[in-house]
């Protein structure tokens, strides 16, 4: 037994010693995300990769609406509001300045791509038109994550973002409601999946949303499941993508599962 236990250090030693398995592991790139998410930077795809002793890091991210309000402000004061590029290339070069600063590393290379730019103008004034009835019910505490929400929703109908991210908003937006709100919280959702299922775009061809947890202030724990379009769930389907995640709120810890389909 103790030859077995010297065997398991010494493999673990060699483990630790390999930067390769390191920097691709899950708990770094979850401690990433969870950082960047502090931020006001939410994480739809991340890759680490390494050769010739340099690290490459690729970022695909959502810049939410108060962070880009801030370096909106940051870059009048530096007088580049009338620059030849793009704001969206003003805010990559504000967020690559701000990484490499936090992740100090000469042999490290970020590349950040924003997702903002991806937003389809009439895409999110259909959008507005359809959810705007929502916005003094269920945001009336944050009108930046409104409009967060929106552009959202602009990029899961376009196939243009992770879900997850999208249930990471409904996780923000449920977390502020009381418990007399949740009937609406559904309702909520039902409109954003008619709008997503018969949108001019048609990409998404089914979805579905499972809630577990003390809904209503409950006693006891129920399940709430919204679908709508076809989803196959028993077969293994390419287009299918399928994302889960834990909101606690004061009422409890409640569980959210979606299934995006996709063309």
């Amino acid at each position: 037994m103790r030859n077995l236990l010297k065997k398991r250090i010494n493999t673990f030693g060699i483990i630790n010693q390999n930067k390769f398995l390191i920097t691709n592991s899950f708990l770094i790139k979850q401690e990433l995300i969870n950082a960047l998410f502090r931020k006001d930077i939410l994480v739809s795809n991340m890759d680490i990769s390494q050769s010739n002793n340099t690290t490459a890091l690729n970022i695909e991210a959502f810049t939410r609406t108060s962070k880009l309000l801030k370096y909106r402000k940051t870059l009048k004061k530096k007088g580049l509001s009338n620059s030849k590029y793009t704001k969206y290339n003003k805010v990559n070069d504000l967020i690559l300045n701000s990484l490499k600063n936090q992740f100090a590393n000469s042999n490290l290379l970020i590349n950040y791509n924003n997702i903002n730019k991806n937003i389809d103008k009439k895409i999110l004034t259909n959008s507005f038109k359809t959810f705007r009835k929502f916005s003094t019910v269920l945001f009336s505490r944050g009108f930046n994550l409104f409009i967060d929400f929106l552009k959202i929703v602009s990029l899961v109908d376009q196939n243009k973002i992770n879900p997850k991210v999208f249930l990471l908003i409904l996780g923000q937006i449920f977390k502020n409601l009381t418990k007399k709100k949740h009937t609406k919280f559904i309702f909520f959702i039902k409109t954003i999946f008619d709008s997503l299922i018969t949108s001019e775009n048609n990409n998404v061809i089914g979805i579905k949303l499972v809630i577990n947890g003390r809904l209503m202030g409950k006693t006891r724990a129920s399940t709430v499941k919204i679908e709508r379009g076809s989803l196959s769930l028993n077969t293994v389907n390419s287009g299918c993508i399928a994302e889960k995640m834990h909101v606690y709120t004061l009422y409890g810890a409640f569980g959210f599962k979606i299934w995006v389909n996709y063309k």
